[in-house]
C-alpha cells in the first residue's frame, strides 16, 4: 500500500485564545490508571463522502466541544504532576491528509495487517492527543485513521466523540452533549481503602524497577488475528451449551480464553488470568451519566488454574469466574480507588501495565466495544461506513471485542499472538473441545 501525505494541518478550538495563560488540568486517578500510549481506531467508509475540507472544518467545529483533545500532556507548577495543559498557543489536534494510489475494494474486508500503520500518524510520543489521518482512494473511498491519547479518554468518550463528529459533519447538533463535571470523583472523609490496590492497579514509580516484570519479543513475532463469531454460533453453539445462563459477552469471552490458553500451550498446573475492563460509569452510585468524558474505568481480574479451565465443564467455570469478577468492580470497588488516589496523591503513581513487556501470557487482557458506539460513525455524502477495526496492536495477549458495522448480532473479535501460535489459534477457534 503506497500513501502519499498531501497536507498536514494542526486544529486548535477556535474559542481558544493563543495569548492567553495556559490552564493546567490535573489528571485524576482513572486518567492515571489509563495507559500511557495512543490508542489507534480506522473506519473506511465507501464512497462518495464529503471533501476532505468539509470533513476537516466539522472537526474544528466539533473540538469546540472537546477541547481537552487540543491539550497537551505535561506537569502541574510548581508540583510537578501529572496534567494536561489546554491552550497557551500549544497543542492542537493534528491532521494528515493523503493519497492512495489504489481502490479502496482492494484492501476490503478490512484484516489486520502491519500496513495499518500507513493508515494513521506515528503512535509514539504525545504531542498531540488527538491526531487524525484522512486517506483517500482512488475510487474516492475514504479511510479515516484516528489516534487519541488513552490519558485523555477511554473507549466510550472517544467513540461519543467520533458520532459528534460525524453528526457536525452532517449538520445536525450534537446529542448529547460531552458532560465534564467531577463532582461525584471525591473522597469519602476519612479516606478508607477497602481493597488492595497496590501491585494489583498501581506501583509507585521509584518501585516500579524492583516490581516489573517484562517479556519481550521482536514485534515482528507478534501478529494480530480477526475471528468472526456469527449470531447463530454464539446463541445455537455456545449459549445453548450453558442454558442461555450467561451473556454474550461473558460466553464468548470464556470460549476464547479456553482457546487463547490452548494455543499458547500452557501447562495444566500454571495459572491464567484475565484482565477485563469494567466502565464505571453506570456502577457508580448515582450512576454517571454516558456523556461523561474522560476516563472512569478499571479492570477486573478472573482467574483459573489451566487445568480446570480446560477440563471438563470449563466453559461454564469459566464465565462464571468472569462474571463473579466483573460484579466485584462495583461503587465500592470504585471508590475506594478514588480514596486510593486522595490518599496518594503526593506519589508518582504507575499503572501496572505500564511496567510490562509486549508478551502478557500467561495473562490476557480484554476491551470490549461493543455498547460503545463506533459503527455510528456517519459522515453522510452516501457513502457508508464499510469496515471498522483498530490498527494494528503489537501487545501479545490482548483481545478486543470489536461491533460488526453490519450489525446482525455477530461480533468480530481481534486477539494478538506470537505469530507460532496463530496457525493453531486459527484451527480451534469455532472448535467445541
Amino acid at each position: 500500500m503506497e500513501i502519499e501525505v498531501q497536507k498536514t494541518t494542526i486544529l486548535t478550538p477556535h474559542h481558544v485564545d493563543p495569548h492567553a495563560e495556559p490552564k493546567e488540568i490535573p489528571l485524576n486517578i482513572f486518567d492515571l490508571f489509563a495507559s500511557d500510549n495512543n490508542i489507534a481506531v480506522l473506519f473506511a467508509f465507501a464512497a462518495p463522502t464529503p471533501s476532505n475540507a468539509d470533513i476537516i472544518e466539522a472537526l474544528s467545529k466539533a473540538l469546540l466541544h472537546f477541547p481537552l483533545l487540543t491539550a497537551q500532556l505535561g506537569r502541574t507548577r510548581p508540583h510537578r504532576r501529572p496534567c494536561l495543559i489546554l491552550g497557551g498557543g500549544c497543542g492542537g489536534a493534528l491532521v494528515v491528509e493523503a493519497t492512495v494510489d489504489a481502490a479502496l475494494s482492494d484492501h476490503l474486508p478490512l484484516e489486520p495487517s502491519p500496513d495499518f500503520a500507513l493508515l494513521h500518524p506515528s503512535t509514539d510520543g504525545t504531542g498531540h492527543l488527538l491526531q487524525v489521518q484522512l486517506n483517500r482512494f482512488k475510487c474516492g473511498g475514504l479511510v479515516v485513521g484516528a489516534m487519541a491519547h488513552h490519558r485523555v479518554a477511554d473507549g466510550q468518550s472517544m467513540s461519543k466523540f467520533f458520532v459528534a463528529w460525524g453528526r457536525t459533519v452532517r449538520g445536525v447538533p450534537i446529542d448529547p452533549l460531552p458532560l465534564y463535571d467531577q463532582s461525584w470523583l471525591k473522597p469519602r472523609c476519612p479516606t478508607k481503602c477497602e481493597f488492595q490496590h497496590w501491585d494489583l492497579e498501581f506501583i509507585n514509580k521509584k518501585d516500579v524497577f524492583a516490581n516489573s516484570y517484562q517479556k519481550n519479543v521482536h514485534p515482528s513475532e507478534i501478529t494480530n488475528v480477526l475471528l468472526s463469531y456469527s449470531s447463530e454460533y454464539i446463541a445455537g453453539n455456545l449459549k445453548a451449551r450453558m442454558k442461555g445462563k450467561y451473556t454474550t459477552f461473558e460466553t464468548l469471552l470464556a470460549h476464547l480464553w479456553r482457546k487463547i490458553t490452548v494455543a499458547r500451550g500452557l501447562d495444566g498446573w500454571d495459572h491464567t488470568s484475565l484482565r477485563v475492563t469494567v466502565n464505571g460509569r453506570p456502577r457508580m452510585r448515582p450512576p454517571v451519566p454516558s456523556a461523561y468524558f474522560g476516563n472512569l474505568v478499571l479492570n477486573a481480574y478472573p482467574e483459573l488454574e489451566v487445568k480446570r479451565l480446560l477440563g471438563e465443564g470449563g466453559l461454564e467455570r469459566a464465565a462464571e469466574v468472569i462474571r463473579g469478577a466483573i460484579r466485584k468492580v462495583d461503587e465500592r470497588y470504585f471508590q475506594s480507588v478514588i480514596d486510593f488516589g486522595a490518599m496518594h496523591e503526593e506519589e508518582e503513581l504507575v499503572p501496572v501495565y505500564d511496567t510490562e513487556g509486549n508478551v502478557l501470557s500467561p495473562v490476557v487482557e480484554v476491551d470490549s466495544w461493543l455498547k460503545f458506539e463506533f459503527e455510528e460513525m456517519d459522515f453522510g455524502g452516501g457513502g457508508k461506513l464499510c469496515a471498522f477495526l483498530p490498527s494494528w496492536v503489537p501487545l501479545e495477549g490482548c483481545v478486543i471485542f470489536v461491533p460488526r458495522v453490519e450489525k446482525d448480532g455477530g461480533i468480530n473479535v481481534v486477539v494478538v499472538v506470537l505469530k507460532e501460535e496463530a496457525a493453531k489459534l486459527k484451527q480451534i477457534s469455532h472448535s467445541f473441545d
